[in-house]
């Protein structure tokens, strides 16, 4: 029997700049706080947490003093929760046998693009809105209809909570939908830098920013507060609608690793086909100690 080969590396490669078009959530995906995880298993990752556990005090001249530790390096142990696989039948006229992982890529890439890319957007918001919940209680949550007159006022408040919170204000990142978009475009005492473009007289409308914090807009289906992950994503009744989430990517982190990758040859079991079967391990953590850097507004329609 041919020998059985493990693409997952070479797969999860590959995978990386497919997720950048298409992928809304490919920022937290590949939060900086990533590096920062340790591996001690398959799928248990190690966190570490420093703490400072004395300020500086007053010094008195020609005096001594005692030294001792004033910081605390312990680690986070998380088992990641989410394992997922998925796997298909192959007929052997669909495969380009002379270069296998040309052909997983082609196998997997109407379902990376229409299944994989939503199910990781949709579990990414999800997930934060829950890690959120359970640990603060939803602090900072909002349930809000936003208006051309208030939208800019609520993002203020967003941006001021953060800002008293002692959230750095570099590297904030707002999320939102079409929707949420079109009204900020449109927003009482929006200030706009028309770009009128010299060769075909074109107008640029778009908003990317908005006092330096950049915006990405994320289809309002993949921008709810749960799903169901039986199989796939699909919407649930209790599900509310996210329409801003406002965050410092570094108070979070997304430890994700394909374990297996592989295709077997034809075999009588198989029906003379060829086997794909992929399966991975990841989580989204939400650090119990910077939930502040993360807040949510929600259609008040839904709550």
């Amino acid at each position: 029997m041919p020998e059985q080969i493990n693409y997952a590396e070479s797969y999860q490669g590959a995978l990386q700049e497919q997720f950048i078009n298409g992928l809304t959530s490919a920022r937290l995906w590949n939060s900086p706080s990533n590096e920062k995880i340790k591996w001690v298993g398959h799928k248990t990752v190690k966190l570490p947490r420093l703490n400072i556990t004395a300020g500086r005090q007053d010094r008195t001249r020609r005096t001594i003093t005692t030294p001792g530790v004033n910081y605390s390096n312990e680690w986070d142990t998380y088992e990641l929760e989410n394992e997922r696989y998925w796997s298909t039948l192959v007929d052997p006229q669909d495969v380009d046998e002379t270069d296998f992982v040309t052909s997983i890529a082609n196998i997997t890439a109407t379902y990376n693009k229409f299944e994989k890319i939503p199910e990781m957007d949709k579990q990414m918001y999800s997930s934060l809105f829950a890690r959120k919940v359970e640990i603060d209680g939803g602090e900072g949550i909002l349930r809000q209809d936003l208006t051309e007159q208030n939208i800019l006022a609520t993002f203020d408040d967003l941006m001021t909570d953060m800002t008293e919170s002692e959230v750095p204000k570099e590297g904030r990142v707002l999320y939102v939908t079409p929707t949420t978009r079109k009204i900020l475009k449109n927003a009482e005492g929006m200030q706009r830098l028309i770009n009128v473009q010299q060769n075909n007289g074109q107008i640029n409308r778009n908003v990317h920013s908005l006092d330096e914090v950049e915006l990405v807009e994320v289809p309002s289906s993949r921008f709810k507060t749960a799903f169901d992950f039986t199989v796939g994503a699909k919407d649930i009744v209790a599900a509310e609608q996210i329409q801003m989430m406002l965050i410092l990517p570094e108070v979070m982190c997304a430890p994700q690793k394909y374990s297996f990758v592989g295709l077997d040859a034809p075999t009588a079991s198989n029906s003379g086909n060829y086997l794909y079967y992929e399966q991975a391990y990841d989580d989204v953590l939400l650090f119990k100690t910077r939930t502040k850097g993360i807040r949510f507004v929600l259609d008040g329609q839904t709550a």
